[in-house]
């Protein structure tokens, strides 16, 4: 709503600022950008900007030229709030980015079409968005604190500017410097059959699972993905059933087409075809995997 809060009244600014708060809330949570909220989080948050937006329509009214972008603003920094207190690690990831970015001038963010996005200087002109990252592309850079090297790495793998948060998360994995809940890992497939319920512990040990496997080399993704199963099929739809990770985002870890989706779990025959390998190296990789997860997700 392009209007100065001014020409409306006060309670008739109430519904046009929730829609705003839910939109951009939905927005800036969304599947696999920054991490799960819990409803009861989605309430307070929208309660918490509500009453900033409130608090301002009663004092300074008249000073408010465009409600939306006021009501947008407010929700954000309300957003940021959450995410500084529940993800402090990440947080102080993504305050690094931003220096950089912020005082290199062969980098720049800014927004396109609602998002912050950041790239090159130069690419402020264009249109179009990268909202994911190969993390294979940037993983050699694991330990390396060099912000400035892994920019360049994911810009010049990219070719567009590049949403924010995926450069943020991405970082955050590389860097050790993800927010993780306080779990134990006995076996993999164990996990999955025992985590496809809507608890929230349950989803954030799948979203701190996810970041992990995305760290394995890629034959032991495969190998892991393409045959990870419970009592009811393939477990690897877990992710996306949960909003852990996208169908797409899966596909491109585990390295596989869309075709391949209906077939899952895989039989580790036609995954070492698909590998060029052999059963048995196949079934190592897999071991490998899950003694790799095991040792990291143990605290």
């Amino acid at each position: 709503m392009s209007v100065p809060a001014s020409s409306i009244g006060l309670e008739d600014a109430v519904n046009p600022a929730e829609q705003t708060i839910r939109r951009v809330i939905a927005q800036r949570f969304r599947s696999g950008r920054i991490g799960f909220l819990r409803d009861d989080e989605r309430e307070d948050l929208s309660a918490s900007a509500m009453l900033r937006v409130l608090q301002r329509l009663r004092s300074e009214q008249d000073s408010i030229l465009n409600l939306d972008s006021y009501v947008a603003a407010v929700t954000l920094h309300t957003c940021d709030d959450l995410v500084r207190e529940r993800l402090p690690r990440r947080t102080a990831a993504k305050n690094r980015l931003c220096y950089v970015l912020g005082h290199d001038t062969r980098f720049a963010q800014w927004t396109l079409d609602g998002e912050t996005v950041c790239g090159f200087a130069t690419w402020r002109g264009m249109r179009t968005i990268a909202r994911t990252i190969k993390i294979d592309d940037i993983r050699h850079l694991a330990g390396d604190r060099d912000v400035r090297r892994m920019l360049n790495t994911i810009f010049f793998s990219a070719q567009q500017p590049v949403e924010l948060e995926a450069v943020v998360n991405a970082a955050a994995e590389l860097w050790q410097m993800v927010d993780r809940p306080a779990v134990m890992l006995d076996d993999v497939t164990d996990v999955a059959s025992s985590a496809g319920t809507t608890r929230v512990d349950d989803h954030q040990f799948l979203e701190r699972l996810w970041q992990e496997i995305r760290l394995l080399n890629r034959e032991q993704r495969a190998a892991l993905l393409l045959n990870l199963r419970d009592d009811s099929g393939s477990a690897t739809e877990l992710f996306a059933l949960l909003g852990v990770a996208s169908v797409d985002e899966i596909l491109d870890t585990a390295g596989m087409t869309r075709d391949a989706w209906s077939d899952l779990p895989i039989d580790d025959l036609r995954i070492a075809a698909m590998l060029g390998l052999t059963r048995q190296q196949v079934i190592n990789l897999r071991k490998a995997a899950r003694e790799r997860l095991r040792r990291r997700m143990r605290y």
